[in-house]
């Protein structure tokens, strides 16, 4: 049996889980057809056949975490038939490929092993090919891999959501599960490999008192401990009066904006801090908090001075589906000069934003509310934004930080 294990996926990334396989054992494919989607802490990836052949065994459950270098998938080596009994053999050695063999096996398969090309033909998971694309009618034509997965797990039968081929949402199959009798069973699917009942399982993401963290979960708790060790954070907060525009402009786009002015006018605040060198940045890069049911994805949103309102938003637009459905590129969550956080849109009114080096500042916008203020001496009801600016204070210091505040202050209220 050919063995091939889970390559790097970039970036240094030591696991990943798996979500979606995309044949079972017993299935013949071709090269580079798709194996599997997995998550990582960043996006979804779908990793694609090294060659083809039979599939004698999947060596991971949907759910299950798999390190890089571990079994993925055994082939049927030549001649065998998929289910055939396994001759047992020396531990294997991972070639430099990726691709696990044992040692007597090792120049039979020479011809054929993977010569690190497989990496090269990741793609990250965008949702469905086109019909002329030759991908035959079924469930993965009808929805994103999450989408796939969720209706699986849910009990939805996408063909009966699809119209005309159309491509099923999230809220459709939630929909749809609403709908079904209590009673209804659970999926029929069989996970492709089983093992022992265990607290910790990695079959089971959630127990009476455990829940087992995503990869983009583990990766925020990551960065969170780094920050607490490095960074001497301050926080400061005050309310905008935004009567001047409230209903009529969509407060994100004024926040960018604002964020935009006060980064022109104090740009200590757009900088990367690190090995006690400050950088002002020459671009602003602001890096959007976005929250979705995997964890907290921050995309860049890139040289916001010289964008459109309309192509700001619509970027805005996409990040939130990518969070949601296929996951962000990894190239989209790099670059940030300082980060912008819209807890408001949620609930709060103010909070101590947590910095993530390199970038020495974090905006976070709390929720509109009446409040008053004084106008021309007279108690006046006005709708007020609530901000809460944290900077590093090895980098930053208070009068620039309440001066990118002032700065701030005045674009929102004009």
């Amino acid at each position: 049996m050919k063995i091939f294990t889970l390559p790097d996926l970039g970036e240094g990334l030591p696991d990943a889980v798996v979500r979606e396989w995309h044949i079972s054992e017993g299935d013949s494919i071709v090269a580079h057809e798709s194996l599997v989607t997995v998550e990582t802490a960043k996006a979804l990836v779908e990793v694609p056949a090294p060659w083809g052949g039979k599939i004698e065994k999947l060596f991971a459950a949907e759910d299950e975490t798999v390190n890089v270098g571990e079994p993925l998938v055994g082939f049927a080596a030549e001649g065998e038939t998929a289910g055939a009994e396994e001759v047992p053999s020396p531990s294997p050695e991972v070639t430099q490929s990726g691709i696990q063999e044992p040692p007597q096996a090792v120049e039979e398969h020479s011809s054929s092993r993977d010569s690190g090309t497989v990496v090269g033909k990741l793609e990250q998971g965008q949702g469905v090919l086109g019909a002329e694309q030759g991908i035959s009618e079924g469930p993965s034509r009808l929805a994103t891999p999450s989408v796939r997965a969720l209706a699986r797990r849910l009990g939805v039968d996408l063909q009966r959501l699809s119209e005309n081929g159309a491509l099923v949402t999230e809220a459709q199959v939630r929909s749809a599960a609403d709908s079904m009798p209590k009673t209804a069973g659970k999926p029929n699917a069989t996970a492709p490999c089983t093992s022992p009942a265990s607290p910790f399982s990695s079959s089971t993401q959630r127990t009476d008192s455990q829940v087992i963290m995503s990869p983009a979960r583990r990766a925020m708790g990551l960065s969170m401990s780094r920050a607490r060790d490095q960074v001497a954070q301050i926080t400061l907060c005050d309310d905008a009066d935004i009567s001047t525009w409230w209903g009529s402009e969509p407060a994100l786009l004024r926040l960018i904006r604002a964020v935009q002015t006060a980064c022109l006018t104090e740009p200590t605040l757009n900088a990367l801090y690190q090995e006690d060198r400050l950088a002002p940045q020459q671009s602003v890069n602001i890096g959007l908090a976005v929250d979705s049911p995997r964890g907290l994805f921050v995309p860049v949103l890139r040289n916001v001075v010289k964008r459109s309102d309309k192509e700001l938003m619509q970027q805005v637009a996409d990040y939130k589906h990518q969070a949601r459905e296929t996951g962000i590129a990894q190239s989209d969550l790099q670059g940030a000069t300082i980060l912008l956080s819209n807890f408001g849109a949620i609930a709060g009114r103010y909070a101590t934003p947590v910095v993530l080096p390199p970038t020495v500042a974090i905006i976070g916008a709390g929720r509109v509310c009446q409040g008053v203020v004084v106008v021309d001496r007279w108690p006046a009801m006005r709708p007020l934004l609530p901000l809460s600016i944290s900077a590093d204070h090895r980098a930053v210091t208070g009068g620039e930080l309440a001066r990118f505040l002032q700065a701030m202050l005045q674009a929102l209220s004009s």
